[in-house]
Formats: structure tokens, C-alpha cells, sequence
């Protein structure tokens, strides 16, 4: 038994498909093949057992995934360490975002993390919604995510990195405009659109509307800039969204404080699996957001009941 056979063992056992698992190891399917019946051969028991076109484990493959699952996890980590010592970090970091931490925050962030730690580490990001980042957390599709915080992910941990405020949005001339905040009864009666219900933004708004005992409110909008486009078009439509980054692209529009709602409305965490192997590179990177000092960026936000600039 050798690592290699160990190695390519998880693999099959990952996709359970013979082909697949041999183009992403780099190898012919014969010599993977080979490695499987020889690694059967040694301990004596069938690992894997046909499934229509597809592979499964057996029982015993099942039980021996877990160790070795377990044992590659523990020297991969040892040998990313090894090399931290040593100053010769590098690897690729897969980082998902939501659309409202692409202000000042990540920008300082990752300059302020590739200062440090120097450019063999990349950093691929890849933009998405809260819930499709967390399914690629979970397949390891993706290191970490900068999303909401989904209920009842416990193999997922969160930590909280910033917030936004939940305020109204209005086009610049209507009739509350020009105030400094507003009240729930402000908006009874007014047309109004926000958050579809399905995404953590979204549930924690409507728990906030049940709350305020205010209906009629339209919950179609997966994102900050699609309702920032309705109302920059209609005068007469208000939104109840995110005070962030996509709201630069509008100079026509407002934003005003809600009266009772809290500043720290909605949080943004860095997620990660708690599952899953973390390489040397993913490890410094949890470890520099989590120290990484945000009250020095600027965030953006714009003085309330004012209408927003670009320039």
C-alpha cells in the first residue's frame, strides 16, 4: 500500500465514477483501476461494487474512506505547515462573495493580505447569491464564502465580519426624500418592494415586517442594484434594501434611515466547512480576516436623506 493508492482511492470514492476520477488525478483509467485492485488485493475485501454505470462503496470502502479521508487530511496539513515555517506559503484560495462586500472592505483586505503574506497566493473570487455559495462550500466547490448566515448549517461556521442597514430608498424628488429618517407608519400605504423571502436576507426582512405589522410589501428582488433600478424608473415605489456598494452606480436616488431598525441590521460572516481539509494558504487567510482591523476602512455610506453621488 502506498500513498498514491490512498490518494486515488478518495477520489473514486468522492465521485464514484471511474473515468472522471482518472481525468481529475491526471491519470489513465487502466492505471487507476490497477491501483484500486491492488489496494483490494492488500486489505483483503471489495471497497467499491457496481452500480449500473456508476461505481458505490461497499460497506467496508465506506468505513475505510473515513480513515482515510481523516489520515490524508492530517499530513496534507502537516506538510502546509511545514512549509508556513519554512516562509514558502503559496496554494489557491476559492473565495465566494456576495455582491455587498465589493465595496472598500475586500479591496483593503486583499491588499492589505497579499502586503503580508506576498503574491503566491492567489485568490480567485467568484460572485453569487448566499444560498448557491453555501451548496459550494458544502461540495468544496469553493474555501470560504463572504455571505449571510443560512439556519440550521451546522457543519458550516460563520464569522461575523461587517454589517449593513436596512433603510428606504426613494427617487430623488419624492415626497420623503428630503427627511432624515422615516417611521414604519411612514410607509404604511406606500408602494414598496424589498427581499424575496428563500434567501437570509429576505427572512430577516420579513420577520422585521411582521414585526412592524406592515403588508403589501412586494418580495421578488434577490439583490440591492436590481431594486435600485425600479426605483431610479419609478418615482412613485419605495425599497426597503441594503445601504451598500451597488447603490454608487444610481445618482438619482436616497436613502433614509428607518426609525427602530438597527444600524447592524444585517451581518456578513466569512463561512467555511467545518468538514473539510484547509490548505496552508485558505488557514492564513480565516486567521488575517479574522484579525484584519475593518474600523479603518471606509465603507461607502452616505449621509442619510441625501441623494447619492457617483462623482
Amino acid at each position: 500500500m502506498n500513498l498514491s493508492q490512498l490518494y486515488y482511492f478518495k477520489k473514486l470514492a468522492e465521485l464514484q465514477h471511474y473515468t472522471r476520477a482518472a481525468k481529475e488525478l491526471y491519470i489513465t483509467q487502466p492505471t487507476l483501476s490497477d491501483a484500486i485492485s491492488s489496494l483490494e488485493k492488500e486489505l483483503g475485501l471489495p471497497l467499491f461494487q457496481r452500480d449500473g454505470r456508476s461505481i458505490k462503496l461497499t460497506p467496508h470502502g465506506a468505513e475505510f474512506y473515513e480513515y482515510v479521508r481523516a489520515s490524508l487530511r492530517q499530513l496534507d496539513e502537516g506538510v502546509a505547515a511545514m512549509e508556513a515555517r519554512k516562509g514558502d506559503l503559496h496554494g489557491l484560495v476559492n473565495l465566494g462573495m456576495i455582491f455587498t462586500v465589493q465595496d472598500d472592505y475586500l479591496p483593503a483586505l486583499l491588499r492589505a493580505y497579499q502586503a503580508e503574506f506576498g503574491s503566491n497566493v492567489s485568490i480567485e473570487i467568484h460572485q453569487a447569491f448566499t444560498n448557491y455559495l453555501t451548496q459550494n462550500l458544502h461540495n468544496e466547490t469553493l474555501d470560504l464564502a463572504f455571505c449571510g448566515k443560512r439556519e440550521n448549517e451546522p457543519d458550516i461556521a460563520y464569522f461575523p465580519v461587517l454589517n449593513r442597514p436596512l433603510e428606504l430608498c426613494v427617487r430623488s424628488g419624492h415626497p420623503l426624500s428630503r427627511r432624515s429618517s422615516v417611521t414604519f407608519d411612514d410607509l404604511r400605504g406606500m408602494r414598496l418592494i424589498t427581499y424575496r423571502r428563500g434567501i437570509p436576507i429576505g427572512e430577516q426582512v420579513q420577520k422585521l415586517l411582521e414585526e412592524a405589522a406592515l403588508e403589501g410589501v412586494v418580495q421578488n428582488y434577490d439583490d440591492d442594484i436590481s431594486m435600485a433600478s425600479v426605483i431610479s424608473i419609478d418615482g412613485g415605489t419605495g425599497a426597503l434594501m441594503l445601504n451598500s456598494v451597488g447603490i454608487k452606480l444610481f445618482s438619482d436616488i436616497t436613502m433614509i434611515p428607518i426609525e427602530g431598525v438597527p444600524r447592524d441590521f444585517y451581518w456578513v460572516y466569512l463561512a467555511c466547512s467545518k468538514k473539510h481539509y484547509k490548505s496552508g494558504a485558505v488557514r492564513s487567510f480565516i486567521d488575517f480576516v479574522k484579525r484584519f482591523d475593518s474600523d479603518d476602512v471606509d465603507f461607502g455610506h452616505w449621509p442619510e436623506g441625501r441623494p447619492v453621488s457617483t462623482s
